[in-house]
């Protein structure tokens, strides 16, 4: 039985020079086995001494849960499914959604594939969550407002939240339904003079048995109304997303980064940097920690409801990263048995999906019951019983060891470049290129995904479920891009297409990636040349050179368009609306708003005229 022990926790009040004295805390907390320290610094940040490792995860899960419980709470509903039970029917589906993907393995084997003592630490991270909500129903007046605006209380976690698929980067099963319809609509050839396929020239022509007409985005309602943030609108569920929002390119929205040798920094050290770009909210996706125990000693961010560091550094060398970007995803298209819909054609006979019956409470309503179907491929997104069709995902990331983040628990220990990329092949997803720096002088790049192997289409259209299209199996990670100390001293990522021309390994390529332009930019300025210092880093993160701008603005210029004229702003003369438009994209120079209009309207004007001739 767990004894009854004390954090301690110490607020230090102002920084170092100022008078105000530390504000101590001592709280009586069952569960722990010792005594655990608490610094929260200035900024906020906990700063967590345990004596052994499994009070170190207690205290912080403890300390998250402590500061984030809504943000916990609405976690552990999105995890296992019971978001309408909070707002009601408008929710329904993404509950069935989310019980229809999750994992349904066997827990202790992936609870122990992202640390050699996963289940312990996982567990007693849990403990610790429950361990604050238990302290917090005490005073149910205290809880945040949000709970009270709801008429909820926390309840408590287990295990399988935190292995949750829901918050994961995923892939590409929205591009293949739309990948179907264009191809449909335009045929392959122009679908391929529209979309730029980076790798190679993969087939996009579907499986001549399926009939692209029945091929519609209402197959992915329960996918993508499970993929969906919770929003906190008024009656009817969150509206879909209006046509500016789909007409961005998400591959052209993501992060950077960036690992310098010490021969090119002034220091003589290496560094490593990191802007992963993610959306803004309030709480924050992120969540920074300092953890301190025997054979740990590790800070950074990831999620708050995650045990451990996601971006970070530890004693011995830092890493971070950007995703990489990889097809874990397939839609299976299946012919079922007009006398029996819950069987499906596989390899000329009749198969058995398998049936669970579920119940799902509602607000104010009596439970749903539902009943979620599998296929040998994976969840039954939807049934077409008038066509007799059904479609099933196939994904990746419901294999065991691809809950997100996780896999961060072995990297946070890394002492070398080689434990790191040892780490790293435990680390399935998100799809990310990890970089390292290290003390010793060393720098390092591996990408990370489980990536199947494809070996007769790309992956990019549904295909027939009968037996013709199977994985075999996932390519080692290692076997994905990496490097190591390169001679040119410096190594980039920017979610640009980062496998090489000669890549052997053409069955697990994906085809899409980021503009090529951030990375380039990056590049510039590491390989010019000279020394670099932690602020010229801290500028390139916030350098706002176009590289396109830098080639369009001239040749526009050249063509004879007045580019330096912007429209005027309401009440001004017009000839307030004339800028120099540079290479540069400030946020608050008209030019900047020009640049992107420019590129569009060229686009659109050059694809009108292909399409004329």
């Amino acid at each position: 039985m767990r004894k009854l022990m004390f954090l301690a926790l110490l607020a230090l009040a102002g920084s170092i020079g100022i008078d105000a004295a530390p504000a101590g805390l001592t709280l009586r907390v069952p569960g722990l086995s010792q005594p655990v320290d608490i610094l929260r610094d200035r900024w906020g940040l906990n700063h967590i001494f345990a004596q052994s490792e499994s009070d170190l995860f207690f205290a912080q899960g403890y300390t998250a849960a402590r500061d984030r419980l809504f943000q916990f709470e609405l976690w552990r509903r999105q995890a296992t499914g019971t978001v309408a039970d909070m707002l009601g029917r408008k929710e329904l589906k993404r509950d069935i959604g989310t019980r229809l993907h999750m994992f349904r393995g066997n827990l202790k084997t992936e609870l122990n594939w992202y640390h050699p003592h996963g289940e312990a630490i996982i567990t007693a991270y849990v403990r610790g969550v429950n361990a604050y909500i238990e302290e917090a129903l005490k005073a149910p007046a205290s809880l945040p407002v949000e709970f009270k605006l709801l008429g909820i209380k926390p309840a408590p976690w287990t295990p399988d939240i935190v292995i949750s698929r829901h918050n994961a980067l995923l892939a590409n099963i929205d591009e293949e339904v739309k990948m179907a319809q264009a191809v449909r609509l335009l045929g392959a050839d122009k679908v391929k003079d529209v979309v730029y396929f980076q790798g190679g020239d993969p087939n996009i022509t579907p499986d001549p048995t399926i009939d692209l007409t029945l091929i519609q985005s209402s197959i992915l309602e329960l996918y993508d109304a499970f993929r969906r943030p919770v929003a906190f609108a008024p009656g009817a569920a969150a509206e879909e997303p209006s046509a500016l929002e789909l007409s961005q390119r998400g591959q052209d929205i993501g992060s950077n980064n960036w690992v310098v040798s010490g021969r090119l920094t002034g220091s003589g050290y290496p560094m490593m940097m990191n802007d992963p770009h993610r959306t803004q909210s309030a709480p924050s996706l992120r969540y920074w920690v300092h953890l301190v125990a025997p054979g740990w000693n590790v800070i950074g961010g990831g999620e708050p409801m995650l045990p451990g560091v996601s971006i970070g550094h530890n004693d011995y060398g830092a890493w971070g990263l950007t995703i990489f970007g990889s097809d874990t995803e397939d839609l299976y298209v299946y012919d079922t048995n007009p006398a029996n819909p819950n069987q499906y054609k596989y390899r000329g006979a009749w198969e058995d999906m398998r049936v669970v019956k579920d119940t799902i409470p509602v607000k104010g309503e009596a439970a749903v019951a539902v009943e979620l179907k599998y296929t040998r491929h994976g969840p039954v997104l939807s049934e077409d019983t008038g066509h007799h069709k059904a479609y099933a995902l196939r994904a990746a990331w419901m294999e065991t060891g691809s809950a997100p983040y996780l896999a961060s628990l072995r990297m946070d220990q890394a002492k070398t470049w080689e434990e790191f990329a040892e780490a790293c092949k435990f680390s399935r997803i998100p799809s990310e290129n990890m970089v390292w720096a290290d003390r010793q002088g060393h720098i390092g790049y591996q990408a990370v995904a489980i990536t199947p192997l494809r070996p007769n289409w790309s992956g990019l259209v549904p295909v027939p479920g009968d037996g013709r299209y199977e994985w075999d199996g996932f390519l080692p990670i290692s076997a994905l891009p990496h490097a190591a100390d390169p001679v040119k001293g410096y190594i980039v990522t920017a979610n640009n297409y980062l496998f090489p021309p000669d890549y052997p390994y053409k069955e697990a390529q994906h085809y899409t990636g980021a503009d090529p332009f951030r990375a380039a930019r990056i590049s510039e300025v590491l390989g010019s040349g000279r020394l670099h210092t932690v602020a010229d880093m801290m500028r390139l993160q916030n350098d706002n050179v176009s590289l396109p701008a830098r080639s369009l603005v001239p040749l526009l210029r050249s063509a004879g368009l007045d580019i330096d004229r912007a429209p005027a702003p309401a009440g001004a003369s017009a000839d307030a609306g004339r800028r120099s438009v540079g290479a540069r994209s400030d946020r608050d120079r008209t030019s900047a708003e020009m640049q992107p209009d420019i590129v569009n309207k060229a686009s659109r004007t050059l694809l009108a005229w292909n399409y004329s001739r």
